[in-house]
């Protein structure tokens, strides 16, 4: 055997620095979700087995923090607020982003006005939180100089200012949460509908479809896998949010506006329950895993995912 023929039967080996090389540019991000999500995740569920409070020192007391939410007498009304909250945001935004995604990427496509619009639509999502409650609180204060009350007492449709967050609290967080969350889902809508063929439209419109039949039958169609993850990824995030309403109502009045995530913080960052909001967050953790679940099969996941029947 010569040494060319042994040089080609011998299996190459990549170098060790080429095998290093993506472990490398890796390394910063993975160290940072472990460090800040890997490690924090196992913390609460150990904590949740805990009596964890102020003093420090827990001690393991197995699911006695699951048999106190069981017995929790708050729990109804915040899972009920919880409900409430997250399927009420879930459907008028998830409304809000088609309509606005289909009328800025189809009916107004290539004008000025739909990229101003779809503008206007996300300066809600990049404002500050602070600043962004600051001006919901302005618009609602209770006194005088709230907008609302001094346009109503100024058209005399009112004689005294009306306190709208006793009132009214949880439609002014669901009202808040949507204007601040509808741009994510008008964004992946409209990329969806801007991918559809311009050929599909004219081969419609040749055939005679009316405007609602090329929505009904071409638009909304191509709209299933962003409208699955939208759905999917909004209601986890709409279960899992308190930061709005902790800035708005904290909760109130009376717990009205109280969730499964804020009531979590509250027992464990204001009541110095540690061990019992960790437990409580745990079961946020499941019903989000279990929502999951079932849009998912809502949706038909495995039909979706399934080649096409089109051969080559």
């Amino acid at each position: 055997m010569t040494q060319a023929q042994a040089l080609e039967s011998k299996p190459y080996k990549k170098p060790v620095r080429k095998i290093i090389y993506p472990y490398l540019f890796i390394m910063p991000f993975a160290l940072l979700v472990l460090v800040f999500f890997v490690l924090p995740a196992i913390a609460t569920v150990g904590m949740a087995f805990t009596d964890l409070n102020a003093s420090m020192k827990p001690h393991f007391i197995g699911l006695s923090n699951f048999k106190r939410i069981m017995t929790d007498y708050n729990l109804p009304q915040i899972l009920g607020n919880t409900a409430v909250f997250a399927i009420l945001t879930l459907v008028i935004s998830l409304l809000f982003a088609l309509v606005i995604a289909i009328a800025t990427q189809y009916f107004l496509k290539g004008k000025v006005t739909a990229v101003i619009y779809r503008v206007l639509w996300l300066i809600p999502s990049i404002i500050p939180s602070v600043v962004y409650v600051t001006f919901w609180k302005f618009i609602f204060d209770p006194t005088e100089g709230g907008l609302i009350n001094e346009f109503l007492q100024n058209m005399g449709i009112i004689s005294e200012p009306v306190s709208w967050f006793t009132k009214g609290a949880m439609a002014i967080v669901i009202l808040a949460t949507i204007v601040s969350t509808v741009s994510g889902g008008m964004i992946l809508l409209s990329s969806a509908i801007n991918s559809i063929p311009e050929d599909l439209y004219k081969a419609a419109r040749v055939d005679g479809a009316s405007e609602k039949s090329v929505i009904l039958k071409i638009i909304l169609p191509t709209l299933k896998w962003p409208l699955m993850y939208i759905t999917i990824s909004d209601l986890i995030g709409f279960v899992s949010s308190y930061f709005f309403i902790m800035l708005l109502t904290n909760g109130g009045p009376m717990r009205d506006t109280t969730t499964l995530s804020l009531y979590a913080f509250q027992q464990a960052f204001n009541l110095k329950y540690y061990g019992y909001g960790a437990a409580v967050s745990l079961i946020v953790v499941f019903i989000s895993f279990v929502l999951t679940l079932l849009l998912i099969r809502l949706f038909d996941f495995d039909q979706m995912i399934k080649p096409s029947r089109i051969e080559d």
